[in-house]
């Protein structure tokens, strides 16, 4: 688990670095501002433990990073782009996922390997990737190196 926390936050840190390094000389910090959320709330969710469950921490740690890019959408610090609405979903689809699965540990006390365990491995990992690339292709389309997407 360590070494795909570890993989997240290194893709994350990439993806604010293009962002960031891409946008010099640039009007439009968005996709910059975004990247930088993303990569503090997966660097604060792993050192950060705010409660003492794994599964709650996390899903915790999302809704948390809803909030903030919710709320920073509204006082106009980014602008709302396709990736900001698909970091939206994206984050709300890991957060379902987390909880059914603290449920069904934690409520249902099921401790026996079954279909919705491999769901919620590969989904959360893939859902983590394309909210990474989902940042570059932004910052691509931002850009201008990218125009119909």
């Amino acid at each position: 688990m360590d070494y795909l926390a570890a993989f997240s936050q290194w893709g994350f840190l990439m993806a604010f670095l293009y962002c960031l390094v891409s946008s010099i000389n640039k009007d439009n910090k968005s996709p910059v501002y975004l990247s930088a959320l993303m990569l503090c709330s997966y660097i604060f969710s792993s050192y950060l433990k705010l409660l003492e469950n794994l599964y709650l921490n996390w899903a915790l740690y999302d809704f948390i990073t809803i909030v903030a890019l919710l709320s920073l959408q509204h006082l106009i610090v980014f602008k709302r782009t396709k990736a900001f609405l698909f970091l939206i979903l994206a984050l709300t689809a890991n957060a379902v996922l987390t909880l059914l699965l603290y449920y069904d540990l934690y409520v249902l006390y099921n401790f026996e390997p079954w279909w919705y365990w491999s769901v919620y491995s590969i989904g959360v990992n893939v859902i983590d990737v394309l909210m990474m690339l989902s940042l570059v292709v932004n910052q691509l389309k931002s850009n201008r190196l990218i125009e119909k997407l």
